[in-house]
This record gives structure tokens, C-alpha cells and sequence, in this order.
């Protein structure tokens, strides 16, 4: 009975499975494709690389730019024979010194020195975009050098300029010593009168670069006297449309920049009024320097230049000394801050008593 329970177990087993692969039919065919989809909105075209960067990076533009910098003082810097690789002195006088001190460091003598370059003043591209400005170095506000409390501002480039172009001692640097130690042994040999100053060194100054100090009003003896130039800067005067000697990279002031920016009201005699302010400017700081010769602080050459001396003054004509050097390594005879010009040189004048 078992047997025949199992035989006919398998059979209807057998039945179903023959009747499950009888149920399956022929597998159906591909449905057709369906139809693309509308294609998206092309994008826009990008800027053209070659076209954009020769804007700047012609052969013509390189030309005129290196050949307008090889005749400026920063690519011929007088003192990087010594000065470039001096620790006290490199940040502005070697390309390796200026990096050193960007980068946060400074003071270290460099065995490598060499002239301030492209790359002194211009880093990478932050940016490809259209638009991009030519890269500097720096932009950032700066501290004076005598006074880490004052900080220069001109919004833009030209703080880049400010890094070296401000004083590296004031008056006081002199005027504050109250002891002479004269070998040299660390032992006061004598005390300096209050009324007596010491000019101590032959390059007593604020160093040959006051400019942004003179622009504040700052450095000399007088009451501070602001100027409108406090808000142009360097860079508009300095470095606007190029002539073959002046404007762009030789730094050289191009006065027409000067009247297009701000003096077009006086454009026509522009450069009358304005040599005329210098020939005024020049002939009192003349007067004040042979009235320092004749003071002893100063040595009249008999050529029309003086020369410096180390001696001791009436602090009177020391401030008149001081207040001359600062105009002499200004260099713009007035025209950085007119108004500070005159308050150093009635000064120094009354101080003399011319």
C-alpha cells in the first residue's frame, strides 16, 4: 500500500511540473525606443585664454614695462652692494630681502642678494577670471617704522610703496641721548647738556625714503600739517600713463597723471605753478642749509651742497637740522604735503633766526 501511495505521489508530481512548463509561453519581444528628449540650452562661451592673457602678457607690453623699469631707482638700487644683504637693511634694498620680510622675517644677514624685481612687488594670480588685476605682494596697511602705533593707509597699492618709503628714526633717536660714551668701553664719559644735541652720525636722518611720514605730516619738528594727497596715494601720481622717462614703472611723477586725476581746473600751467612751488621751496631750504653751515652743523662744500658732520648743537638748531633732512630725503620739494613743507621750514627758520 505504501508502494502504490509513493508511485502515485510521483505521477501527479510528474503532472504538475509538465503542466508549469507548459503554462510558461515565449518570452516578448523589445518594446521600441522612445523618442530623444529636446537637448538643454547650449551654455556660455568661456573667455578665450590666450586672448585674455596677452592683454597684459604681450611682448609689447612686457617690452615697454621691463624697459621703463630698468631706468627707475628700484631696479638700480644704490645700496645693494652692502645694504642688499645687511639684516637691518635688506627688506628694501634685495628682492630676497623684501620676501624675507613679507614672509614675517627679517634682521638676518643674506649671503645672496639681488635687485628688486617683477616678483619683489607681484605674486601669483589668485584668479583666471576676467577682470583679474595684476597681483601684488601686499596691499595691507602698514605700521611706521619710528612709531608702530601709527598706522598708514591708502587703501590700495601704494601701501605696497609704504612698506619702504617711510622713516626709519625720528628726531628723538638723537635728541634723546643724555650721555656720551666716546671709546666705546659701555662707561658714560660725560653727560650731554638738556639744551645740546649730538648728531652723532654723517647720514643723521630719517633715511632717504620719508615720503609717507612727510605725506602724514609727520617726523619733523612743527605742528602735523594734513594734506589731500593723504587720500591719492602713490600709484595715481607715480604710476599712471607712461611717457619714455615718466609714469608707469619708472615711478617717475608724470604731471599730466597729476592734472587728469585731480588739477585739471589749473591743467594749462599745471607744470608752471608747479616748478614755481619747487624754485620757492628750494631757495629757503637753501637759505635754512647755509644757515646750518653757519650754525656748524652742517659743512658748506662751496659748490652749492653741504655735507653732514657729527657735533654738538643747541637743540634749537638741531630741530632746524632735523626739519632740513627730512624735506632733503623726502624729495618732492613740497609737493607730498605743501602745507608740512612750510610749518618744517618756518621752523627751522625761526629756530635759526633767519
Amino acid at each position: 500500500m505504501i508502494k502504490k501511495m509513493n508511485l502515485l505521489a510521483i505521477l501527479l508530481l510528474s503532472v504538475m511540473v509538465m503542466f508549469t512548463v507548459s503554462c510558461e509561453g515565449p518570452a516578448g519581444e523589445d518594446g521600441a525606443a522612445g523618442a530623444d528628449g529636446a537637448d538643454g540650452a547650449d551654455g556660455m562661451d568661456g573667455v578665450d585664454a590666450n586672448a585674455f592673457c596677452v592683454d597684459c602678457h604681450s611682448q609689447a607690453n612686457w617690452d615697454e614695462i621691463t624697459g621703463l623699469y630698468a631706468i627707475s631707482g628700484h631696479a638700480n638700487p644704490g645700496g645693494l652692494g652692502y645694504a642688499g644683504g645687511r639684516g637691518g637693511c635688506a627688506r628694501c634694498h634685495s628682492a630676497e630681502g623684501f620676501e624675507d620680510y613679507l614672509a614675517g622675517y627679517e634682521g638676518v644677514d643674506l649671503p645672496e642678494k639681488t635687485a628688486l624685481s617683477c616678483e619683489s612687488c607681484h605674486g601669483n594670480h589668485t584668479t583666471l577670471e576676467e577682470g583679474v588685476a595684476a597681483p601684488m605682494a601686499t596691499m595691507e596697511a602698514i605700521k611706521l617704522i619710528v612709531d608702530e602705533t601709527t598706522m598708514a593707509d591708502f587703501g590700495d597699492a601704494s601701501n605696497l610703496c609704504a612698506n619702504c618709503h617711510n622713516s626709519r628714526r625720528n628726531g628723538s633717536y638723537y635728541a634723546d641721548v643724555d650721555s656720551m660714551d666716546t671709546d666705546g668701553d659701555g662707561v658714560n664719559d660725560y653727560d650731554i647738556h638738556p639744551d645740546s644735541v649730538y648728531i652723532s652720525s654723517t647720514h643723521a636722518g630719517p633715511h632717504y625714503s620719508a615720503q609717507v611720514n612727510t605725506i602724514l605730516g609727520l617726523g619733523g619738528y612743527g605742528t602735523t600739517t594734513s594734506t589731500t594727497h593723504e587720500t591719492v596715494g602713490c600709484v595715481s601720481c607715480h604710476m599712471g600713463a607712461a611717457t619714455d622717462t615718466e609714469g608707469g614703472h619708472t615711478f617717475a611723477p608724470n604731471l599730466a597723471n597729476c592734472t587728469e586725476a585731480c588739477h585739471s581746473a589749473v591743467a594749462a600751467d599745471f607744470a608752471t605753478w608747479v616748478e614755481g612751488k619747487h624754485d620757492d621751496t628750494k631757495a629757503r631750504m637753501e637759505a635754512v642749509a647755509a644757515g646750518l653751515a653757519a650754525a656748524g652743523a652742517l659743512i658748506d662744500n662751496g659748490d652749492g651742497t653741504f655735507s653732514l658732520t657729527r657735533v654738538m648743537v643747541h637743540k634749537d638748531v638741531f630741530e632746524a637740522f632735523w626739519n632740513y633732512r627730512v624735506m632733503y630725503q623726502d624729495h618732492s620739494y613740497g609737493v607730498h604735503n605743501p602745507g608740512y613743507y612750510n610749518t618744517m621750514l618756518t621752523t627751522a627758520e625761526t629756530k635759526l633766526g633767519l
